[in-house]
């Protein structure tokens, strides 16, 4: 009785010893811990470091929101060049078939092809033009609205309201050579306004929001 009680006090001894875990408190009042009756410090984040660190992170997103602002603004900028570049062709295109229509339909044997052309200088043009009536000129330069060109169905045309972009043009007819220099400004912004007399083309560039189109049409046919 007295060796079966020895054998199982020594297993239980052994069994307390190979299953023993370290204690682990906390000691509250010094913001540590206890492992196995050693203080041990747990490192934390200072506010200096917190405060860097969103310092670091403002600034990349700060960078990263002007970065975007900036390439949009270049991409609606480059956007309007493109649309004022083409809407300047245009111009220009419209005034070349007024005088092929001519070449049909003008007066005289054979036809006229400048016969709307005479005394016109400071004019308006859009593809609803009737080639059967005269331009849409003036002999002196008239208020921003009368150039203004508005987005409607599909198209930009002259209603009188005004919209972001404005096109004039401007016929120099020579009688003596029977020839014309048609100029076609597209201008948005508020940085220009077409030139009170010679049409020049000085002021009309990409940083002025401007952009012009010109030819020189003539009467090729004897």
């Amino acid at each position: 009785m007295t060796v079966h009680k020895n054998v199982e006090n020594i297993l239980s001894m052994n069994e307390k010893m190979f299953t023993h875990t370290p204690k682990i408190s906390r000691d509250k009042s010094k913001s540590r811990f206890l492992v196995c009756g050693r203080a041990k410090n747990i490192k934390g984040f200072l506010i200096t470091e917190v405060i860097l660190s969103l310092f670091v992170l403002t600034i990349g997103l700060t960078t990263t929101i002007a970065l975007i602002s900036s390439s949009l603004r270049q991409s609606f900028d480059n956007r309007d060049t493109i649309i004022a570049v083409e809407l300047a062709q245009e111009g220009v295109e419209l005034v070349r078939n007024v005088r092929d229509n001519g070449f049909i339909n003008g007066p005289g044997t054979p036809p006229d092809p400048f016969y709307k052309f005479r005394n016109q200088k400071h004019c308006r043009i859009d593809y609803t033009v009737d080639y059967t009536a005269d331009l849409d000129c003036t002999g002196s330069l008239r208020g921003a609205a009368y150039y203004a060109l508005a987005y409607t169905g599909g198209f930009y045309k002259h209603i009188g309201a005004v919209g972001k972009f404005f096109r004039y043009v401007y016929i120099d007819y020579n009688n003596a050579s029977e020839t014309a220099t048609v100029k076609s400004f597209v201008y948005w912004g508020g940085l220009f306004t077409p030139p009170n007399s010679g049409g020049s083309t000085a002021d009309c560039i990409i940083a002025n929001k401007c952009v012009f189109t010109e030819i020189f049409l003539t009467n090729w046919r004897p």
